[in-house]
């Protein structure tokens, strides 16, 4: 068969067809799925491989219990009743070397009460790990609010970082008269029998909601991002011994107690490029990314902050991931409460353009991922079915339900 030959204007026309299909590249689709829909009142969500298969299987913390949930069934193992009085955070570590996970476990939660409360435990496998797994109480803080695991040394091996919401002692309605102790936990040889020594590595920020470890300049040594009244902070250990703090931002520019920032995660414009991510002010309105202002050595002298959506309620949750393979991380917004126009809580994904040259620089659009069906206090993205794309995974609050959204890819 004798194909027809092209014109030049023909071929102009396919480029010109061809350059808006790649520019407008078509967002991917989810497909939502009810791992529990009466999972109780949602405060923590995690991913790990309980039973080394290779699957990521989801760990839910509500107020009443800790359970993992089996992928690809999702079937409920309970890991643990009410620790003590309301649970609240988790974060898993492999603390014996057998490859598998233990939790460390934030409970007795008391959102005003700053002169007691506040609990921390280890939760221990048992050869099954279907059936209660065993509590290891660590120590006690009040507000005990974010765990975290962080090689801040350097040497190889995570430490503990505990951080409670407010200051020792102080008070209503403002509770700036003490900063919050940031506490460093070195796990012991024996991390279920023995004492684990405390280190204060901060104390004079307030309200302290969220935080993150990001090694910046990959040397194996974490710095410690903290999103509080004060803003967005650095903590680093110094080359000198001890730690040395920088903020890199104020957060939202309003006087107190509606400034700082209230959640905090770094993702990757172009693996060179790093990106933050907050709500502001805490359990506020604003999503906000943060852009990095290089100098001509190539460090990063400053942020600029931009406010890309300012309609939520209840900002809760914050997550960088590439959804759509472009080699571009998008962000994932959870919030949950009533928010316009629907008045309705919700997930969003913000599809981010940036060009440091461009006018502005960062330029985003929004794919509502839920609208309504779930009030997310905690959301993650991970590849949970194997093939390559980053899945979502949330809990929710007032909702009382986990669900797992699936990438499905561009359709």
């Amino acid at each position: 068969m004798i194909r027809p030959i092209l014109s030049y204007t023909s071929l102009l026309v396919l480029f010109a067809t061809a350059t808006a299909i790649a520019a407008d590249k078509p967002f991917p689709e989810f497909k939502t799925h009810d791992v529990n829909p009466e999972a109780g009142t949602g405060l923590a969500i995690t991913v790990a491989d309980i039973e080394g298969d290779g699957d990521l299987d989801i760990v839910g913390v509500s107020s009443d219990d800790v359970a993992w949930y089996e992928n690809p069934t999702w079937e409920r193992y309970l890991i643990a009743d009410t620790v003590k009085n309301g649970n609240v955070c988790i974060a898993g570590e492999d603390l014996d070397g057998d490859g598998l996970p233990e939790f460390a476990l934030g409970a007795d939660w008391q959102f005003n009460n700053t002169d007691s409360g506040g609990s921390l435990h280890l939760l221990h496998r048992n050869q099954d790990p279907k059936k209660l797994w065993t509590v290891v109480d660590l120590t006690t803080e009040p507000t005990l609010h974010r765990v975290r695991w962080a090689d801040m040394d350097g040497d190889g091996k995570n430490e503990l970082i505990v951080a409670p919401l407010k200051g020792r002692g102080s008070k209503p309605p403002y509770f700036q008269q003490t900063g919050v102790r940031l506490l460093r936990m070195k796990p012991p040889r024996d991390p279920f029998t023995t004492t684990w020594p405390i280190e204060v590595i901060d104390d004079s920020l307030h309200i302290a909601h969220n935080l993150w470890p990001v090694d910046w300049d990959e040397d194996g040594r974490d710095s410690l991002l903290v999103a509080s009244i004060e803003g967005i902070t650095n903590i680093e250990f110094s080359d000198e011994g001890g730690t040395s703090k920088k903020n890199l931002s104020g957060g939202n520019p309003v006087p107190w107690p509606r400034s700082g920032a209230g959640e905090i995660k770094v993702g990757n414009w172009d693996g060179t490029t790093p990106l933050m991510a907050s709500v502001e002010p805490w359990h506020a309105t604003q999503a906000v990314v943060y852009t990095p202002e290089k100098s001509d050595n190539g460090t990063i002298d400053s942020w600029k902050r931009f406010v890309i959506d300012d309609t939520l309620a209840g900002g809760h949750a914050v997550w960088f991931a590439d959804f759509d393979s472009d080699g571009h991380d998008e962000l994932l917004v959870g919030f949950r409460d009533k928010a316009p126009p629907k008045d309705l809580p919700g997930l969003n994904i913000y599809d981010l353009e940036y060009n440091p040259a461009g006018d502005p620089p960062l330029t985003w659009k929004k794919h509502v991922l839920d609208d309504g069906g779930m009030a997310t206090e905690d959301a993650l993205a991970a590849d949970m079915n194997g093939d390559g794309l980053p899945d979502v995974v949330a809990y929710g609050r007032a909702t009382h339900n986990i669900r797992y959204y699936e990438n499905l890819g561009a359709r």
